[in-house]
């Protein structure tokens, strides 16, 4: 089995991870230096590594692994994907990367595209049944891999009885069951990897139960397990509709089903229908603790919703008026607007813990603004704007002809602004630019040196979409580099950088033919005359301190091109 190594400090990712790769050995690190520790006992035959992490970030790990272990494949999954980023990848020898959120096949195909995952020992010519039947026979020990459509399974066989079966969503009989209703399955032969027995009904009563199950999908006929995980999974992914009717058939067959009743209470817009939900769920399971925080949910907004229709809050699905800005359950903001900057009152934390990953997962599964969406504002609501931010731009990227999304991002953005301590990133405060929309006939490049990721992505965000190319930079030496591999158009640099500071990083520009007629414009915390003049007598062409107003960047940006 092949092992990847996965490194990120969210713990969210590493857990995903864990759930999507689980035909991998894998082993996993919060930062570059604990990955040093496992890449030194023992080397995996992938690296998948974060870049933005604690203690040692992933561009110093990647710098390691081409110094020592060139051999092992590296992956990159990044929430600030960019063509500089990727530029500055493939000058390190990495060739692929993935931007997340991403789609859990998406990740999957890659590291099978990167490894060439192709075992010589996959069986063709037989189709499952036939294939298992043999095994029986010969009274095999072995684990079959079976690869569908994107779909992992496992078939545990031991002296040709099959005692196990697992799925990303199932284990023992019904995972087998699932397996071998998969279209074109290939089968992979493997070492037994497990010997514990869970199934305890023969190969053919299996085989029979799968026949059937078939049959009932070519009659477009589904088992009421089937229709109620559906209904669930469209709820979360908000396909409210398509959930309605499929709780709807579930209810009609089975009506004393408490958790139907309760996800049905979730998705309905009447509040006296929603009531009358919530009592059948309670009859049905009086001392379930969902059925009873639900019921107490909606204690809490009954005398608001009299007047009509409700929408739900994408985090607790507490229902809500329309015209609501703020969930009365979970406290959290509803959309991006001057309610989700006041923080008057603190969002329920473990509520948008769950959102994030529930979306996430969503994510994973299938391409849905909706969950781009609640999914950037769970983490704003959480506190952390970096995350935010990069989410909500790409939620505006999937929909750019949506200019209610355009709108709340410039909103965003001016707030970051010019409201410095309210948006603060990893230990630092957030200080960007506004978003101007507009299109440029030619791209001008403006390389962009700042320490601070976030400052960074909101530039980057702003300026590109108003047509600039932007090249990124951390620091002085890295700046200086930039500047050598593709001289800029204008430079935005910061004053206090670590290593080399604005003030040399500009004395030395200036004493080079090559670079000394690019505007400056230094950007800085410190509003005071000596850094002005100091920044004069350097060559700075402007000077303009942070948090600055939006307009007066553009302007200024503008005015020097």
């Amino acid at each position: 089995m092949k092992t990847i190594l996965v490194v990120d400090d969210d713990k969210l990712i590493l857990r995903l991870a864990k759930e999507a790769l689980k035909d991998y050995h894998l082993r996993t690190a919060e930062n570059g230096r604990e990955a040093l520790e496992i890449l030194r006992r023992s080397p995996p035959d992938l690296v998948l590594t974060d870049l933005n992490m604690p203690v040692m970030d992933g561009f110093e790990l990647i710098s390691f692994l081409n110094r020592r272990q060139q051999d092992i494949p590296i992956i990159v999954m990044t929430g600030f994907g960019s063509s500089e980023i990727a530029r500055q990848l493939k000058q390190k020898g990495v060739h692929h990367y993935i931007e997340k959120p991403f789609e859990i096949n998406l990740l999957r195909n890659k590291i099978a595209e990167v490894l060439q995952a192709r075992s010589k020992g996959f069986i063709h010519g037989f189709t499952l049944a036939n294939f298992l039947q043999a095994v029986e026979v010969e009274q095999k020990t072995v684990t079959l891999r079976v690869i569908s459509n994107r779909q992992v399974g496992y078939l545990h066989i031991k002296n040709g009885e099959l005692i196990n079966a697992d799925t990303e969503n199932f284990k023992g009989e019904k995972a087998a069951i699932d397996i071998l209703c998969w279209d074109d399955p290939e089968i992979e032969m493997q070492g037994l990897r497990t010997r514990e027995q869970i199934i305890r009904v023969s190969l053919m009563q299996i085989l029979l139960w799968a026949s059937t199950r078939q049959d009932e999908k070519q009659d477009g006929s589904s088992t009421l397990d089937d229709l109620m995980d559906e209904a669930v999974w469209l709820i979360k992914g908000h396909h409210f509709k398509r959930a309605q009717k499929q709780l709807a058939a579930f209810l009609k067959k089975n009506p004393r089903n408490p958790r139907a009743w309760l996800w049905y209470s979730r998705i309905i817009i009447n509040p006296k229908s929603i009531e009358s939900a919530l009592k059948n769920a309670k009859h049905l399971a009086p001392k379930d603790p969902e059925i009873l925080e639900e019921i107490q949910k909606l204690e809490i907004v009954k005398a608001s919703l009299q007047n009509g229709s409700v929408r739900r809050c994408p985090f607790c699905w507490t229902a809500t008026g329309l015209k609501v800005s703020r969930c009365p359950y979970c406290r959290s903001a509803l959309s991006i607007s001057g309610d989700l900057f006041a923080g008057k009152k603190t969002p329920k934390k473990e509520i948008l813990e769950k959102a994030v990953e529930r979306y996430t997962k969503v994510i994973a599964s299938e391409k849905n603004l909706n969950a781009h969406y609640y999914m950037s504002l769970a983490q704003l609501n959480l506190g952390r704007w970096e995350e935010g931010l990069n989410l909500f731009h790409k939620t505006v990227n999937l929909a750019p002809e949506k200019k209610g999304l355009e709108k709340q991002l410039r909103i965003l953005l001016n707030h970051m602004a010019s409201e410095e301590p309210a948006c603060p990133g990893p230990g630092e405060p957030a200080r960007p630019a506004m978003i101007v929309p507009g299109e440029r006939d030619q791209k001008k490049k403006i390389l962009v040196v700042e320490d601070s990721p976030t400052t960074r992505k909101v530039i980057s965000i702003t300026l590109g979409q108003k047509g600039y190319e932007i090249i990124e930079a951390r620091d002085g030496l890295e700046a200086l580099s930039r500047l050598s591999e593709a001289p800029p158009d204008l430079i935005l640099l910061d004053i206090v950088l670590p290593k080399m500071d604005g003030y040399k990083i500009l004395e030395i520009i200036r004493k080079n033919n090559l670079f000394r007629h690019i505007p400056v414009i230094m950007l800085t915390s410190k509003d005071s005359m000596i850094s002005k003049w100091k920044g004069r007598l350097a060559g700075s062409t402007a000077y303009l301190t942070k948090p600055f107003d939006p307009k007066k960047l553009v302007t200024t940006i503008e005015k020097h091109l």
